[in-house]
């Protein structure tokens, strides 16, 4: 038994060291003895009938064998002949038992993925002081994930969707094991079908907003002269509360609250909810600017005051972003990759990266909680649509919003789906409105070392945030006197004097220069790879060995440069993997072997295309960029006496 466990724990520690560990410190207790409570299992080893090894499970007031008590064999194989993977890359399977249901799986579909879910560790430490399953355990395609938290094995899910190593998933279970874990099972499966949500709202966005991320970042480039670095406001505000903003409905029960609290915790607007402040006569201390589309420049440039800090990320719709002529911060984000080279090439050392979540007031959150603030109070956030309204009186977009949401719940539409909210009546929302909770409930229980503080007086709960009436937490939380904008203006007086604009001018303007160079000569070779793969496809019965060494040669050289790994890649990956997905589960019902080539290299053409038009985006976008600087420099020189 020793021996045999030794074995497995080996083969464990190459995939998993961490729980290796932690089934080995279990393997050194009498888990039989000791484990005898309600909460916890007993497991024994069985013999079936016809000698192979069964174990029998007593887990609270269920006992159960995992396999046939007469032929685990022939049950296992039955089990796999029932399985139909059509139109999946990944099964997650309930229960590992002895694990001869996933050995004859893995017969059936060896290419295909297969996560082995076990919640109950005891079964799965007498598995491995019974039979030798190296085999399975070194397996490439095969993941064991030991856990009894659903949310925990929800989150490996999303992180294997976003890595590109899954896709579609069937779930199946061992029938023993239905009647016990029946509810937890459906948990699971919730909490799956929640995190794809919000891989797919993630897809959505990174595929929507690319050419336009790109448009955004070069054309703000520039702002980085006139703007100090986040990085100098850490913990600039420790323990000062903050109040983010949110622009939904409820804020006009408590927004007129924030006229007296300038001088008690920093005020932070996020997104649409500027134009709600200044329309009752509030200036935030920060404005944050996020989003990529022009109505984000709507917001910003029907700004009043020029005192507001303008914290950003390159993101944000450039229009308004070149408009606003007050002080501004910028900030890097965790999305997207061409924010940390940009850094380096800026010569910023150490700058954290901000959380960035599913919508700028995810951000916002973390950006008070960088810069100290505690407690962090939210107010405007309802996350839903109370009497189908999507903003508070004051928005800019509010009319055309509310007009949308009004004629879309109207039809009933599937977009739109009922929740309850903090009083217990039935609400609007939508996936990315609870995929924005998700991420909220997930940031406070990652960052627990702040309060937490709802004080939007409606819409939906969020755990981690008690919800309290704003005027109650003002009078407990908000009662000593800061200076806040004197902290502000000193912080940006000493990065951006220490930043020196004419050092970082020079340093754009050699960025800009070099991805210009390297942006034309990879453009010919995205073009030609492209014209390469369309050659091949309108003869697709020929080898092609030559074209397919120079597609080769090409994808190579293409893929070695900066401007591919830092700003093409990041934002092609999304597009580029769900084309694979897509391609890899259609192949199978596609017979004659032609039509298969020629649906796997229009594949490939898609690839090469989006490839090749974000290229050719970056060098005519980088050429321009150039080419107003060079004139704006002209208009200077000349107007000099």
């Amino acid at each position: 038994m020793d021996d045999i466990f030794r074995l497995n724990i080996e083969a464990l520690k190459k995939k998993s060291r961490y729980l290796a560990q932690i089934l080995e410190d279990l393997n050194t207790r009498d888990l039989e003895s000791k484990n005898n409570n309600d909460d916890c299992s007993i497991v024994t080893l069985e013999k079936s009938k016809n000698g192979m090894p069964n174990f029998r499970v007593r887990k609270g007031e269920h006992t159960f064998f995992v396999h046939s008590t007469y032929d685990p064999q022939t049950e296992a194989v039955r089990w796999a002949e029932r399985i139909d993977l059509k139109g999946f890359d990944t099964i997650a399977v309930l229960g590992i038992g002895c694990g001869y249901h996933i050995e004859e799986l893995e017969k059936k579909y060896p290419d295909k993925n297969k996560i082995i879910i076990e919640p109950d560790r005891n079964v799965f430490l007498k598995l491995l002081n019974t039979r030798d399953i190296t085999s399975l355990l070194l397996n490439e395609n095969i993941l064991f994930v030991v856990s009894e938290d659903t949310e925990e094995i929800g989150r490996i899910f999303l992180s294997l969707r976003e890595e590109g190593q899954i896709d579609s998933v069937e779930f199946s279970e061992l029938l023993s094991y239905r009647k016990v874990y029946e509810d937890w099972w459906l948990d699971l499966i919730r909490d799956y079908v929640k995190f794809a949500r919000l891989h797919q709202i993630n897809i959505n966005t990174s595929v929507f907003f690319a050419e336009t991320w790109l448009t955004n970042l070069f054309e703000g480039m520039w702002q980085l002269t006139k703007s100090a670095h986040i990085k100098g406001y850490k913990s600039a505000f420790t323990n000062i509360p903050a109040i983010v903003v949110s622009a939904g409905p409820a804020l006009n029960k408590n927004v007129h609250l924030l006229k007296d609290l300038y001088n008690k915790a920093i005020i932070i607007s996020a997104g649409s909810s500027l134009n709600i402040l200044e329309s009752k006569g509030i200036t935030p201390h920060i404005m944050v600017g996020v989003d990529g589309g022009e109505g984000e420049s709507r917001i910003f440039n029907s700004v009043k005051s020029d005192e507001i800090y303008f914290a950003y990320t390159l993101s944000v719709h450039y229009d308004g972003l070149k408009n606003y002529k007050g002080p501004k911060i910028y900030f890097k984000t965790n999305v997207l990759d061409y924010e940390d080279w940009l850094d380096k090439e800026m010569g910023v050392e150490g700058a954290e990266c901000l959380l960035s979540g599913s919508s700028v007031s995810n951000l916002s959150l973390d950006m008070a909680r960088y810069m100290g603030c505690n407690p962090i109070i939210v107010i405007g956030q309802n996350l839903s649509y109370p009497n189908m309204e999507g903003y508070a009186e004051g928005a800019v977009l509010k009319q055309e919003q509310d007009r949308h949401i009004r004629e879309h719940i109207e039809k009933q539409t599937k977009y739109y789906v009922l929740e309850k909210d903090i009083y217990g009546n039935d609400v609007y929302t939508t996936e990315s409105m609870l995929s924005i909770r998700y991420y909220f409930e997930e940031y406070i229980r990652n960052y627990s070392d702040r309060l937490y503080l709802n004080g939007s007086e409606g819409g939906l709960p969020i755990k981690g945030m008690e919800n309290k009436p704003l005027k109650e937490i003002i009078d407990r939380y908000c009662t000593e006197e800061y200076d806040i904008k004197e902290i502000l203006d000193k912080k940006f007086e000493e990065v951006f004097e220490a930043e020196k604009v004419k050092d970082k001018e020079s340093k754009i303007k050699n960025i800009l220069e070099n991805i210009h160079n390297q942006s034309s000569q990879i453009r010919k070779k995205a073009i030609k790879r492209v014209d390469l793969i369309l050659d091949i496809l309108n003869n697709i019965k020929d080898t092609h060995h030559d074209k397919w060494k120079e597609i080769d040669r090409l994808t190579d050289e293409i893929e070695s440069c900066d401007l591919y790994k830092y700003f093409v890649e990041p934002i092609s990956k999304y597009f580029i993997q769900a084309i694979k997905n897509e391609r890899e589960r259609k192949i199978d019902n596609i017979s004659d072997m032609q039509e298969k080539l020629k649906y796997l290299y229009e594949g490939l053409l898609m690839q090469y295309t989006d490839v090749k038009e974000k290229i050719v985006l970056i060098d005519d976008l980088s050429k321009k960029i150039m080419e107003d600087i060079d004139k704006k420099e002209g208009v200077k020189c000349l107007s000099m006496p």
